[in-house]
């Protein structure tokens, strides 16, 4: 499941005039749209909005371990051993996953 920001939304909107890409959860979270499995935006094995994809995706496979609170490599993706990170990576991931919160956190307010 990847989240996405307002932001990312915004810009992918923006950069393709995509719609129906994402949609929310009951939680208020808003997520990529899977199709069969795979992300919306995957033609056959590339990203067909690799300019504008989400922070999550940019980042990715480097994820937010909440209980251990660090970062980490997602063990489900087979390509995390080519991937190095820094701690400015971690520092962004740690920023998108806290706008990420703060949004939903809003839209489950208004909901009340």
């Amino acid at each position: 499941m990847m989240t996405l920001t307002l932001e990312d939304i915004d810009r992918l909107a923006a950069a393709g005039g995509h719609r129906r890409f994402f949609r929310k959860t009951a939680g208020g979270a808003l997520q990529l749209v899977n199709r069969n499995g795979r992300c919306v935006f995957l033609r056959g094995s590339e990203c067909a909005v690799y300019d504008d994809r989400p922070e999550g995706c940019r980042l990715y496979p480097l994820i937010l371990d909440r209980d251990l609170d660090r970062a980490v490599k997602d063990d489900f993706c087979p390509h995390a051993g080519e991937f190095e990170f820094g701690p400015d990576d971690e520092e962004r991931l740690r920023r998108s996953v806290a706008t990420e919160d703060e949004e939903t956190e809003t839209r489950k307010q208004y909901r009340r």
